[in-house]
């Protein structure tokens, strides 16, 4: 059965579709009307799915779009095309304001020869990467001069329009100080619902001027069913860092943001002994580890080296599990000598690809150095018999075929890491998926294996060579010791319309996931409010209705992404509310998604289902929102000082830490903006 979309829910459909056009790589592209008679269609096509190359449908009727402007109908011949004839293009939209009689026009060669001579010198005289014209900032900032110059009608000397690096700084803090109280009044109405939020933080010394430094994000689910990611501090925190501190320097966070509700939190973080000691985060708030961090735990217990304290001196680097695959590991060591020489002989200028050195702290940029001299041994092996001197058994020490089966193994690693990691879009109902994918993947292969799949191609899983064999258990002991799962994990998952049913695949038996659901009812008692069930009154809010509403019109000012609260309604008496609630999540179990559900799910994700749903599921749909917010790792928090560590660079060491605080606030706000994207061209059918 076809699930009926209110006309918002249709809208919001469109609009992604137009997103998804935009993008060159996206899910859909425009296909020409060959049999087309009426006129209206030299400016139509229809939306197509890239995979199968079929016309994008839903309920029989086709999607169409302006070749133009790329807005999206639904079409069916027996309509006719009315409402396509009487479509016009809106005007361009522009991030600036121009005059009415500014009129826009290509660059000309001289033009544009002139502005790359400028910009070579920029580079070269305030060294500035090249790249730099790439920048989102640099371009807005770029444009604003050009419609400045477009109203202006003479000549004006730039030390009359450029501002004091002090005005600017100024500037910053007024910006970042203005969009905290916005983004404040939108926390305090969005908790004021009863929806929950989820946090990250991380500990980061600067490696300059040794300041450390503490990351705190919020992740918060609004009505219209949008995921936001905002950065609520990256401030200096001086001092020890005890669990306790840490909990009195992230209370401190929270409550000038007016997040002062312990059990509407949710806090994500690594696994360190400050971050979830008995007297730190969990002590008040909901806690859950990194699942990324509990991966690179995984495995650096096995590839990576360690040392020990013998008899007060420290042992030389060994690894823990030689014994069992020495091959493997002598492996390991040559491709990490071998990259080490290249780059010390200034051989790489003479390879097509570059070879990836290993980074200590990340675990992938193994796989990366591994993948890098995969890829390239063929050209060193004849370089370096090309130099003579032997320098040929470098690459001969390597077990090429040990090193393409240590790749494959860490690939799905790797896959998990990089899904897990996002924060853009829900990822926790993920985790008990990649738990089981990776246990899977570690059982051993002591025979070939044929496999037929779906398409009916024919694929051979060749057995595991003696290393992986004796080290596979050894990686499954570990997901099971360390990826440990929880009550939260199992609700996500049920939360979700795709594994809802399918949990026993995941590791999770029977009685946990009664329990879940168990757990699931239970907190869907807490997410009444709001969601239209119950007959006993509770007073209604509209002043905070109208607040709120008025609090999302200033958040746009720096984000096109929205907020709004739901009006409080009345409740039942507690059996009837029992009852209710049963029977609510009975028929969500139940629930079977039809074809058109399935693909709107698999394209636009699991927050979309549940916003055309919201009606059918009142009460799961809000608690969707408070549990599906939480992120499955900290990456956030880690971007964060990604992003710091190239704002306070050695030339720009004097920068004050609470100025890098403003920064990182207001590049949170600022980046959440949309860009627009050139259309790409139709495809003929």
């Amino acid at each position: 059965m076809t699930v009926e979309m209110s006309s918002k829910d249709m809208l919001t459909l469109k609009t992604k579709i137009t997103a998804d056009l935009q993008k060159e790589d996206g899910l859909y592209y425009r296909v020409k009307n060959r049999k087309a008679r009426a006129g209206v269609w030299t400016s139509f096509s229809f939306v197509a799915i890239k995979e199968t190359g079929e016309h994008l449908c839903y309920s029989d009727n086709s999607f169409v779009c302006c070749n133009k402007c790329l807005t999206v109908y639904q079409y069916r011949s027996a309509n006719g095309t009315t409402a396509m004839s009487k479509h016009s293009c809106p005007p361009a939209e522009t991030n600036q304001v121009m005059t009415a009689t500014a009129t826009r026009r290509d660059a000309t060669t001289s033009e544009k020869k002139l502005i790359t001579v400028a910009l070579a010198d920029m580079c070269a005289v305030d060294m500035r990467p090249f790249y730099i014209v790439k920048g989102t900032g640099f371009r807005n900032y770029t444009q604003t001069v050009l419609n400045i110059g477009v109203n202006s009608k003479v000549g004006m000397l730039v030390d009359n329009i450029l501002p004091d690096p002090t005005t600017i700084s100024r500037n910053v803090q007024m910006r970042s100080n203005a969009g905290r109280e916005i983004l404040t009044a939108a926390l305090k109405a969005h908790l004021a619902e009863g929806i929950q939020i989820g946090s990250t933080i991380d500990i980061w010394t600067d490696d300059i001027n040794k300041v450390s430094f503490l990351s705190v994000t919020v992740h918060f689910i609004d009505d219209e069913f949008t995921l936001h990611h905002r950065t609520l501090a990256c401030s200096p925190f001086p001092g020890p860092h005890h669990g306790c501190d840490v909990l009195e320097k992230y209370e401190g966070v929270l409550q000038k943001f007016g997040i002062n509700r312990y059990d509407q939190v949710t806090v994500v973080t690594d696994r360190g002994s400050n971050m979830h000691s008995a007297d730190g985060i969990p002590s008040l708030y909901g806690w859950i580890p990194c699942c990324d961090h509990i991966i690179s735990t995984i495995l650096t217990t096995i590839i990576d080296k360690r040392t020990r304290m013998v008899e007060g001196k420290k042992s030389a680097p060994f690894y823990e599990f030689y014994h069992l695959a020495l091959e493997l590991f002598d492996t390991i060591d040559q491709v990490k000598a071998l990259v080490t020489y290249v780059k010390q002989a200034n051989l790489q200028d003479e390879i097509a690809k570059t070879l990836k050195q290993e980074n200590a702290t990340r675990w992938n940029s193994a796989l990366r150095c591994m993948i890098s001299v995969d890829e390239a041994l063929p050209e060193l092996t004849e370089i370096l018999r090309a130099r003579g001197r032997g320098l040929v058994s470098k690459v001969n020490k390597i077990d090429h075929e040990l090193l393409k089966e240590f790749i494959a193994f860490l690939v799905p690693f790797q896959e998990a890491t990089l899904a897990l990691e996002m924060f853009a879009e829900p990822t926790i109902h993920r985790v008990l998926y990649f738990r089981q994918n990776l246990l899977k993947h570690c059982q051993v292969v002591a025979a070939d294996i044929t496999i037929k799949e779906k398409d009916g191609t024919i694929t051979t899983l060749k057995k595991d060579s003696p290393a992986f064999i004796a080290l596979k258990p050894k990686f499954a002991e570990l997901i099971r010791e360390k990826f440990i799962w929880s009550n939260i994990h199992v609700i996500a998952a049920l939360l979700n319309p795709k594994t809802k049913c399918r949990l026993d695949k995941f590791g999770i038996d029977s009685v946990d996931i009664e329990l879940g659901q168990k757990n699931l009812e239970n907190m869907m008692k807490d997410h009444m409010i709001g969601s239209g069930i119950g007959k006993r009154s509770v007073p209604s809010h509209k002043r905070k209705k109208e607040d709120s509403r008025r609090v999302v019109r200033r958040l746009a000012e720096y984000s096109s992404e929205s907020d709004s609260t739901i009006e409080e309604k009345p409740l039942a008496d507690d059996v009837q509310l029992d009852f209710s609630l049963r029977t609510e999540l009975n028929n969500y179990i139940c629930h079977r998604c039809s074809d058109d559900e399935s693909t709107l799910l698999s394209k636009y994700g699991v927050l979309f289902w549940w916003k055309i749903h919201q009606n059918e599921f009142p009460v799961l749909s809000r608690l969707a929102r408070s549990v599906l917010t939480i992120p499955a790792s900290s990456a956030k928090s880690e971007s964060n000082f990604s992003d710091a560590g190239n704002t306070m660079s050695k030339k720009r060491n004097l920068l004050h830490p609470s100025k890098l605080d403003d920064l990182m606030f207001l590049r949170s706000m600022l980046m959440s903006s949309t860009v627009q994207i050139r259309v790409p061209p139709i495809t003929e059918s």
